[in-house]
């Protein structure tokens, strides 16, 4: 269902875009910050182990938009590459599945967004809104002693958040916004071992907000 909307904003958000005549381009630095937790059960012992975490990592894209002649913009952000956003490890000897030194990176992958930004009434210049929607892989580099590897799985999320958007003397613009955004849990299966029993993690619905700062040029 939710691929369904998207898809559905999508059309209607480049269909509106089609007929503008100008187009912007520019990179974009966030801090992000996350916050997280899942649960993994291993392999035959059905032990479950509870994680959480939270941080802030940096994050870079770039961006191309429009703006429309109802005074809104209609935009693209894309992470071109995979953005580290969270590690951790986990020493234990609880028993034979778990026992060692566990660890995993996660990364943002082909993490696109589209987003509508309205201009509202403010004491603040150049005041907008934003409404985004995202889909992502989730990558999983892990080193596990239990020797389960864990595939990659894509969630969508959804983003609100305010800005203020100003010209540089350069002729360029720029842009700071806060923003807030909730993404769909996933649940990954680990490879099988020799008794085609495979451990799981479960990730929940996670959130994360955002400090960004875009520099941009209109062609």
């Amino acid at each position: 269902m939710k691929k369904i909307i998207l898809s559905v904003l999508a059309t209607i958000a480049l269909t509106g875009a089609a007929f503008a005549q100008n187009y912007s381009m520019g990179l974009t630095a966030t801090a992000l910050y996350y916050d997280a937790s899942g649960t993994e059960t291993t392999k035959s012992s059905n032990q479950k182990n509870n994680k959480s975490d939270s941080g802030v990592a940096p994050i870079p894209s770039f961006f191309i938009e429009t703006s429309l002649d109802t005074g809104a913009t209609v935009g693209l952000d894309i992470i071109p590459f995979g953005a580290k956003v969270a590690d951790g490890s986990m020493t234990s000897d609880d028993d034979a599945e778990t026992s060692g030194t566990n660890s995993v990176d996660v990364n943002f992958k082909n993490h696109v967004t589209l987003y509508v930004e309205a201009p509202v009434d403010t004491q603040l210049d150049g005041s907008y809104v934003k409404f985004g929607i995202s889909t992502v892989t989730i990558e999983t580099d892990e080193t596990m002693s239990t020797g389960s590897t864990y595939g990659d799985e894509s969630v969508q999320g959804l983003t609100l958040g305010f800005g203020v958007k100003g010209d540089l003397d350069s002729g360029a613009f720029y842009k700071v916004e806060g923003a807030v955004s909730h993404y769909q849990g996933a649940t990954f299966n680990g490879s099988n071992d020799s008794d085609s029993v495979k451990n799981v993690i479960e990730l929940d619905d996670f959130q994360t907000a955002g400090l960004r700062l875009s520099v941009g040029k209109e062609f």
